[in-house]
Formats: structure tokens, C-alpha cells, sequence
């Protein structure tokens, strides 16, 4: 199988022709049993994602990690399967800023993503932040791991917490390409940059427009991608051009 390369197919049947150990960060934007489009609406759903949970974690390497999407209403089910196959690191909770409206519910506001890998030696590259420090301490009469920025304002970096705030890319923004579900690529590459190095091998089943693709080789590590939708596989493969 060729790497940096997008594959129209089954997702099922595509990644049983990668070998076993060969992926270092898989990132997932599965069906999630909602009836939200045809692709979703999926009899036996626990069955059919346990097959590809299982083929995943066969092409995880060791040190690899495995991040996958899933929305709140099977979101238990689905980290009881993954405990079967890896170890949590993480359960992130995405407030996706532009919520999905209804009239008989509360607005949904958020998606979980779901962070494992397969053992406990794995790659990890701490992100920063910049935050406002709400207890400025002081040791010595000196500022305690803090300081005051250009507005007078008391800062300090910190680690990335587990909740995200990104934007669901839509029609006004460069980067939408048209996928009804479509991920932040700002948040693909947090992701990225966290769990992989620079010449890593990043798949992406599933993949619709390709956003982890995308930011994978913005950030010069190599991709594959399988998508079983004609349509969404050229939006991906137009998108990959534009680098």
C-alpha cells in the first residue's frame, strides 16, 4: 500500500492490507450510530465498529496512539469496547462553539474524542498554552511560574487541558470544503503535534475531506486516508493539492 494517498473503499477492507505495527497515530471521525446521514444510520452498530476498531489497533504500533470521535449518546458504549483493545489516556470533551440546534432537546454543544494507546511507552510531545493566571503566586517577592504581558494582564503557559474549543468549519470559512461533518483542522493538528514526529505515518480511515490528511502533511509527516464516498474522496484529494 502506498503511503500519502487517499483510498476510495470499504475502510474494512482497505486497512487489512496494512501490515501489522506499521502506523504510529491513527485518528478516527467514525460513524456514530445517529442517524444523522446514510453513512450513519448502521444496523448492529456496536458490531460493525468493534471490526474496525479491532483492525486499527492490529496496525497501531506498540508506541502509537489512537484518538476517535464519537458523540455523546454512545460515547460509554464505545470506551467500554476500546478498553478491550488499548489503554486510556484521555477522554477529551470538543465544544464545537457552533452547536447543532433542536426544538424537543438542548443544543448540542459538544463530541468526545477518546484518546488510547496501546502500551505505556508511547509518543508525546507536550503543547502549551498561553492563559490568564487566576492565583498569581508569589515566592521571594518574585512572580511564581507567571508574568504580566504588554495589557498588564498576569499570564502563564500551561499544559493543554481536556477541553477544547474549536469552531466547526462552515461555509464562511477557507477552509470548509463542503463534508457535512467536517473536523477543525487547528484541532487535527493539536493532535498531531502531540502524539507523533516529523516522517511518522498518520492514518485516517474514514476520512471524508481529509482534515487529519491534510494537516499531516502540512506538518511533513505522511498519510493515508480511506474514504468509501467517490464524492468525498475528490473533495480530499482537491484539498491535498493546496499545500
Amino acid at each position: 500500500m502506498n503511503i500519502n494517498h487517499i483510498y476510495q473503499g470499504d475502510c474494512l477492507e482497505v486497512i487489512k492490507d496494512l501490515p501489522n505495527e506499521s502506523i504510529d497515530l491513527i485518528i478516527v471521525d467514525p460513524p456514530y450510530g445517529i442517524n444523522y446521514k446514510d453513512w450513519d444510520k448502521i444496523d448492529n452498530f456496536f458490531d460493525f465498529t468493534e471490526k474496525w476498531v479491532k483492525e486499527c489497533f492490529r496496525v497501531l504500533k506498540s508506541t502509537g496512539s489512537f484518538y476517535s470521535f464519537m458523540g455523546w449518546s454512545n460515547v460509554a458504549e464505545f470506551k467500554l469496547l476500546l478498553d478491550k483493545y488499548g489503554k486510556i489516556r484521555n477522554w477529551i470533551t470538543w465544544h464545537r462553539t457552533k452547536g447543532r440546534g433542536s426544538s424537543q432537546n438542548y443544543k448540542s454543544m459538544k463530541e468526545e474524542i477518546l484518546y488510547y494507546t496501546k502500551t505505556n511507552k508511547f509518543t508525546w510531545n507536550e503543547q502549551k498554552v498561553l492563559k490568564k493566571h487566576i492565583f498569581p503566586y508569589v515566592k521571594n517577592g518574585k512572580p511564581r511560574g507567571w508574568f504580566t504581558n504588554e495589557e498588564g494582564i498576569k499570564c502563564r503557559w500551561t499544559g493543554i487541558g481536556n477541553v477544547w474549543f474549536y469552531t466547526v468549519p462552515f461555509w464562511k470559512m477557507p477552509e470548509y470544503c463542503g463534508h457535512p461533518s467536517e473536523k477543525p483542522t487547528l484541532m487535527m493538528e493539536r493532535i498531531i503535534l502531540s502524539s507523533s514526529n516529523e516522517n511518522d505515518l498518520v492514518l485516517e480511515p474514514f476520512c471524508g475531506s481529509a482534515p487529519a490528511c491534510y494537516s499531516a502533511k502540512k506538518l511533513k509527516r505522511n498519510y493515508i486516508g480511506i474514504e468509501l464516498n467517490k464524492e468525498y474522496v475528490e473533495m480530499a484529494k482537491k484539498r491535498l493539492t493546496l499545500l
